[in-house]
C-alpha cells in the first residue's frame, strides 16, 4: 500500500474551489515523488478570496486544466491506498465535493489525519498547525504551497513511524491509537 500525502489550496471558502493540489508519495520504503499542479477553478467558484493565504490568483490558474482533467490520474494513484492530510477532513472534503461537482465517482482510500497524529507525537507543542510542526521538526516549509505542505505532511507520518518503530500505516494507527478513516 502506498502512502500519499495531499494538500489542496482553495480559491475561496467553498470546498468546490480547488485551485492547487500537492502530492508527496511514499512507496516501498522511500519518498518517490513530490509535486503540485494548478487547477483552473470551476466557473461557479472562480472568485479568489484566499489569495492572501497562498498567493494564487485567477490569472495563475486560468490556463490550467480543470479538475476533471486530473481525475483519472488521481483515481489511479489514490484508489485503495492510504492518504495523509493535515486536517484531513478539509482535504478529503475538497476532493469529494469537487468530484461531486463534476459528476465523478468518489475515490476509495483509507486516510489518516496528521493533525491528530502530531498531537500524539508532539504533545509539548503549543499548537499543531503545519508550520509550527514543520519548524519544530526542522522542515523547510513554503507554507500554503501545495507540494511543500504535502511533503511536510508526509514527513510527519514518517517521523511517527520512526518514533513507534513501525513502517506500516495500520501498525502505526494501532500503536498510536489513531483511527484510520475510509473514504467511502
Amino acid at each position: 500500500m502506498k502512502l500519499i500525502a495531499i494538500d489542496f489550496e482553495t480559491a475561496n471558502s467553498s470546498l468546490c474551489s480547488a485551485c492547487s493540489l500537492g502530492l508527496a508519495i511514499y512507496d516501498d520504503g522511500e519518498i518517490v515523488d513530490s509535486y503540485s499542479f494548478l487547477i483552473k477553478t470551476h466557473p461557479r467558484y472562480s472568485y479568489f478570496t484566499n489569495t492572501f493565504i497562498h498567493h494564487l490568483t485567477f490569472n495563475d490558474v486560468k490556463d490550467s486544466p480543470e479538475f476533471d482533467y486530473y481525475y483519472p490520474q488521481l483515481k489511479e494513484l489514490l484508489s485503495n491506498n492510504c492518504v495523509a492530510a493535515h486536517n484531513a477532513a478539509f482535504d478529503v472534503g475538497v476532493l469529494n465535493n469537487i468530484c461531486a461537482l463534476y459528476g465523478l465517482d468518489p475515490i476509495p482510500f483509507t486516510y489518516i489525519d496528521t493533525v491528530t497524529l502530531a498531537r500524539k507525537i508532539y504533545p509539548e507543542l503549543y499548537n499543531h498547525k503545519l508550520n509550527t510542526i514543520a519548524s519544530y521538526m526542522g522542515i523547510d516549509l513554503n507554507h500554503h504551497e501545495a507540494a511543500s505542505d504535502a511533503y511536510a505532511c508526509l514527513l510527519i507520518v514518517l517521523a511517527a513511524m520512526e518514533r513507534y518503530n513501525v513502517y506500516d500505516i495500520n501498525d502505526l494507527a494501532k500503536l498510536s491509537r489513531i483511527r484510520l478513516s475510509n473514504n467511502l
